[in-house]
């Protein structure tokens, strides 16, 4: 504990605080040793583990905060002592207000269900537009369903993107997540070269769009409300569906079964490793919980 005390001697804490903090990271170590695993090695998820180990004992929420502000300052030891590069405790966020929900997984039938037995034909005749959206929105589940993608990827998205020969699809960088390049599947390069070439040119004629150049056209000015319509539909196949992010949740928690993380990371987006760790604790195999009963931290 030596790095710790000399770290917060020299943000100048008190001798009291120093005092409470080796105390709390030393019981922190001792249960790391216990499961093996070295401070060099601490992920997210490990920490999240050791929280829920507290939980288990029934300590208040406000005392949990209280040890991993501790346990923050340990690793930031850590790290400038050059013992290891970064600090894994930053990424807890202790001021947290909506929690990140948890989502109950759908297995890969259902998910592939949802593209596979999307019906293009199941809209109403009444208006021009339904059946050429309808094919649009297959488009789109095919690519949360196969590529994982979020409803601002979506919305992004512009035929510049689509590689229908090399069957390829780029995922531009926002703000949120790093840019990527995924493989396409066979049956999605069939409906999108029909739909580049036939159906969105139709769209973009219905809805005044000729000069737009993305790729999922639409008569609203902001996807989301194209997405509500779809999930309404969508929500007649798999009633336990909920939005586009429960149908990304269980595509990355499969990916986490089949691929590496660091595969996972690039596949998903994610800008840092941590963010995908925290998928590998939405494998619940049928349950449904929020994160204030489930995150440790809520």
């Amino acid at each position: 504990m030596e790095e710790l005390i000399n770290y917060l001697q020299q943000k100048g804490k008190s001798k009291s605080s120093i005092t409470s903090y080796v105390r709390t990271c030393q019981n922190f170590v001792k249960w790391a040793e216990r499961k093996h695993i070295a401070p060099e090695f601490m992920t997210y998820s490990e920490l999240l583990d050791y929280a829920a180990n507290l939980k288990k004992k029934e300590v208040s929420q406000r005392t949990i905060r209280a040890y991993f502000t501790a346990i923050t300052h340990y690793f930031e030891a850590l790290v400038r002592s050059k013992i290891i590069t970064t600090n894994p405790g930053k990424y807890l966020d202790m001021k947290s207000t909506p929690h990140k929900k948890l989502y109950q997984i759908l297995n890969r039938e259902q998910l592939e269900n949802l593209y596979h037995h999307f019906d293009i034909n199941a809209y109403p005749k009444t208006r021009s537009t339904a059946y050429p959206s309808a094919i649009r929105n297959k488009i789109a589940v095919g690519f949360m369903v196969f590529q994982g993608l979020d409803a601002n990827a979506l919305s992004q998205l512009k035929t510049e993107d689509i590689d229908v020969l090399g069957g390829r699809i780029t995922v531009q960088s926002s703000r949120k997540h790093a840019a990527r390049n995924l493989a396409l599947q066979a049956v999605q390069i069939i409906e999108l070269d029909r739909y580049i070439n036939q159906t969105r040119k139709e769209l973009q004629q219905h809805f005044n769009q000729e000069d737009s150049d993305l790729l999922l056209i639409s008569g609203f000015t902001n996807y989301s409300d194209t997405l509500r319509n779809l999930f309404r539909r969508l929500r007649k196949q798999e009633p336990q569906l909920e939005n586009a992010q429960h149908i990304r949740a269980s595509v990355i928690t499969h990916w986490l079964k089949q691929y590496n993380l660091r595969e996972v990371q690039y596949m998903a987006g994610h800008r840092t490793v941590l963010s995908t760790e925290s998928y590998q604790r939405n494998d619940t195999e049928g349950l449904q919980l929020d994160v204030d009963q489930f995150h440790p931290l809520g």
